[in-house]
């Protein structure tokens, strides 16, 4: 993208912010900035955040919003903004033409921005100083996006085509040719394809009506395959074509829409997988269950020694069981399609410690909750999968000869007070933060990492039953609710997991 030619910026559609996660040379270029200045920054305050002009900023952050609400491109009117000569650093007035342009995901959603900034002086500005410079040609060829400028030719007083007065290399390149082979051919000789688009009934618009107009075209005649954001002027007597050409753009669009269908095929394919293997692995594993029970009701007394051999497959096969079906549930997280709507947290908390009731009895659990608990957005049957497996986790670690004791609080803070080890969080003004702290075994913190990934335990199995998919699982629905999960722990002495969601 950073190579990409024109002065574009790539917006994150997290309004109000719009936060920058790209820029290209010739926008750094065309400034005279620092790239590192630019990512991560809200594009508003970066720019315009000295408040020299409000409306100016009040402009683009309607325009933006507008492009993520309607999910189609939005073209802002000229504007005019002072900024510092990249020689002298005085203020000067410059004159752009803002363009915004969404990008969209499988599913029609935006995912990125972009916004685009042109010299709208240089279509006109640069025509008449050409027309009274010897060197006319040679300065319309400096220009990188491609221009033209038209004569209608007309019949019965109908405009049936235009002849071509004046292009630019940049423009000639698109018939393999020359700006000076093209002077005074008609355009429908050497794009006869153009007729059936806009590339022709828009420029008449603008002749018959002196509007100049904007507009998105993706020209696929004529051998081409071009995607251009066209502006038409009338200029006396001609018309004035002006392009933005995001044809790479779109193409690394495409291929990145490729990407995530195949993506998608790909997490389709892996949860039919699961299913049809965690199915098939659990048929023959109840089938060994069930000749073991019937050896051992059966044949108990000839089989001596033999029991408990027979024991131990019943006790094996039982962990496979419960292991395969801690596989599945993990394969469908990962392939989770997301689905939001209001989750009250009290709501899950009071299911999972109903699901644990017998647990919770047996142990002597107390657990307390600090309420009030929020409502969450997001998939409830995730959130109970997370909470249960945190809750059962910190009755299960406990010290042996102690009831376990578990606390749950929830509380809400600032983007600035997560914990600096978070990553790849979904950006938001504020969180929910909710801890499970326990007064269990606790662990050593430079295991923090390895607990959430998949078959990593600290414990043998003879001290604690279990198949090490459970943390797993949390830091899956954590990352699918765009959030994140922490622990911290000291050996001894219990632990806390903080579950980092948007709010």
């Amino acid at each position: 993208m950073n190579a990409m030619p024109g002065k574009h910026l790539v917006l994150l559609p997290d309004a109000p912010n719009f936060t920058i996660a790209a820029v290209t040379d010739a926008y750094i270029d065309a400034f005279g900035i620092q790239r590192e200045s630019l990512i991560g920054a809200n594009l508003v305050e970066v720019f315009l955040g000295d408040r020299r002009d409000d409306e100016l900023a009040s402009q683009i952050s309607q325009s933006l919003t507008q492009v993520v609400q309607t999910k189609r491109p939005h073209v802002m009117a000229n504007q005019r903004h002072q900024w510092p000569d990249q020689q002298t650093g005085k203020l000067t007035w410059r004159t752009w033409r803002p363009a915004s342009k969404p990008v969209l995901d499988s599913c029609g959603e935006v995912i990125y921005i972009i916004h685009t900034i042109e010299d709208s002086a240089s279509a006109e500005e640069l025509l008449k100083v050409a027309k009274a410079n010897q060197y006319q040609q040679t300065l319309l060829d400096l220009m990188k996006e491609p221009l033209q400028v038209l004569q209608p030719i007309f019949e019965n007083g109908e405009i049936i085509d235009f002849q071509f007065k004046l292009t630019n290399q940049a423009y000639a390149s698109y018939a393999n040719t020359t700006p000076e082979q093209l002077q005074g051919k008609k355009v429908g000789d050497v794009f006869p394809g153009y007729f059936d688009t806009v590339s022709f009934t828009k420029p008449v618009e603008t002749y018959k009506t002196g509007q100049s107009l904007t507009f998105e075209i993706h020209y696929d005649k004529d051998g081409l395959d071009l995607y251009n954001l066209m502006s038409t002027f009338k200029v006396d007597d001609e018309v004035v074509i002006y392009f933005t050409d995001f044809t790479r753009l779109r193409q690394l669009q495409l291929q990145l829409e490729s990407k995530i269908d195949e993506l998608n095929r790909s997490n389709e394919n892996l949860q039919q997988f699961a299913y049809v293997a965690s199915h098939d692995l659990q048929e023959p594993l109840r089938k060994i269950q069930s000749f073991a029970d019937l050896l051992k009701d059966q044949y108990s007394d000839q089989l001596e020694d033999g029991a408990s051999f027979l024991e131990r497959i019943q006790a094996s096969a039982a962990r496979m069981s419960i292991l395969i079906r801690d596989l599945l549930a993990l394969a469908r997280i990962s392939t989770y399609q997301e689905t939001t709507e209001p989750v009250g947290l009290k709501n899950v908390i009071d299911s999972v410690l109903a699901d644990l009731e017998i647990r919770i009895q047996e142990t002597g659990t107390v657990v307390e909750i600090k309420e009030p608990l929020p409502t969450l957005s997001g998939d409830a049957v995730q959130l109970g999968q997370l909470f249960l497996n945190l809750i059962s986790n910190a009755i299960k670690f406990h010290r042996a000869g102690q009831s376990p004791f578990v606390r749950i609080n929830a509380n809400q803070i600032s983007a600035s007070q997560l914990p600096a080890s978070i990553n790849h969080i979904r950006p938001a003004s504020t969180y929910h933060c909710i801890s499970i702290s326990d007064n269990g075994i606790g662990f050593d913190e430079k295991h923090t990492e390895r607990i959430f990934q998949v078959f990593q335990r600290l414990h043998g199995r003879n001290e604690f039953a279990g198949t090490g998919v459970g943390l797993a699982i949390c830091q899956k629905v954590a990352l699918n609710h765009g959030g994140a999960i922490t622990a911290t722990s000291q050996p001894g002495q219990g632990a806390t997991f903080s579950v980092y969601l948007p709010n």
